[in-house]
């Protein structure tokens, strides 16, 4: 090899060996598990700050939010608190140790977000706080030490009841339905499904639903997704009063013959809810789209298309 090529090669060869070197002599970040206790033991859930409280048990192998009342927990929500808290990690090296800076860091009891787990009789109580970075600090509570967290855990996993109940009502795919019948105040209908095709029926009409009607799809389309962000209880007897003369009554019958009951009432204040199976515990605040669904003429079903 010429000399003019073997030089610069051997300069090549002692940078990439200096850098290793280098490299090889950086601190390693130790880091540790941010909770001890294995995620199949976990039973119990609490988040809350000086705010809100959200608390959650596991029920049949099913997440459910306990307040107001028993409901299903969102399972992307749950998925993910499991993934960046009970397997999430922190970095070894103290932050602080000194009670005077828990303020700084909000991590007092006051301002930090409070993480309780519990597993039969052992219980992980963990404090968070965030003073504006992409991550958190927290403590275990009792302690002043401060640690620095590898995920941003306030925001994310704030105790705010909407974000961790699963917002599904119904869910019906339209190959598992076998009639819809709908009772309104001006009429009432049925769309039945037979051999993959649609039909209409009410006390004057009986006729074939065109495919891709656009009052049928927007019907098929709701069922297949019907969710809501706001529940109530059935305690409010104003509230209940309005189910006396409903809005509109929709009974669902899948291809097992199991019939759900939808009962939706109308507000003095034009606000819709809607109770499942006339369970009166728990009533679904529904948008005037949703409703209208089930109300329309039967005009509307004989267009051939959207």
């Amino acid at each position: 090899m010429k000399k003019s090529r073997l030089i610069p090669l051997i300069i090549l060869v002692v940078l990439i060996a200096a850098y290793f070197l280098l490299r090889s002599k950086e601190p390693i970040q130790k880091r540790e598990d941010l909770v001890t206790l294995e995620s199949g033991e976990i039973e119990k859930i609490e988040i809350w700050d000086s705010e809100a409280r959200v608390d959650m048990i596991l029920e049949d192998d099913v997440w459910k939010v306990t307040q107001p009342f028993l409901w299903r927990a969102d399972t992307l929500m749950v998925n993910d608190f499991f993934r960046k808290v009970v397997s999430g990690y922190y970095s070894i090296t103290p932050v602080s140790s000194s009670r005077g800076t828990l303020e700084r860091y909000k991590l007092d009891d006051q301002q930090g977000t409070h993480v309780r787990l519990s597993a039969k009789d052992k219980q992980e109580h963990l404090i968070f706080g965030n003073i504006g970075n992409a991550w958190d600090y927290f403590r275990v509570a009792g302690d002043t030490v401060v640690y620095q967290t590898q995920n941003s855990i306030v925001q994310r996993f704030a105790p705010i009841i909407i974000n961790w109940r699963d917002p599904m009502i119904v869910r019906y795919w339209e190959d598992e339905i076998s009639e819809i019948r709908s009772k309104h105040r001006k009429n009432e209908f049925t769309l039945r499904l037979d051999r993959g095709k649609w039909f209409y029926k009410d006390a004057k009409h009986d006729f074939e639903v065109a495919p891709y009607n656009f009052a049928l799809t927007k019907i098929v389309s709701i069922l297949q997704n019907m969710n809501t962000y706001t529940f109530e209880s059935g305690d409010d007897p104003e509230l209940m009063k309005a189910f006396e003369n409903p809005f509109c009554t929709v009974w669902i019958t899948d291809v097992q013959g199991n019939t759900k009951k939808l009962n939706i009432a109308e507000t003095t204040n034009k606000r819709y809810y809607m109770m499942v199976d006339d369970e009166a515990t728990i009533l679904y605040q529904l948008e005037y789209d949703s409703v209208y669904r089930f109300t329309r003429d039967p005009e509307i079903f004989m267009r051939k298309s959207i």
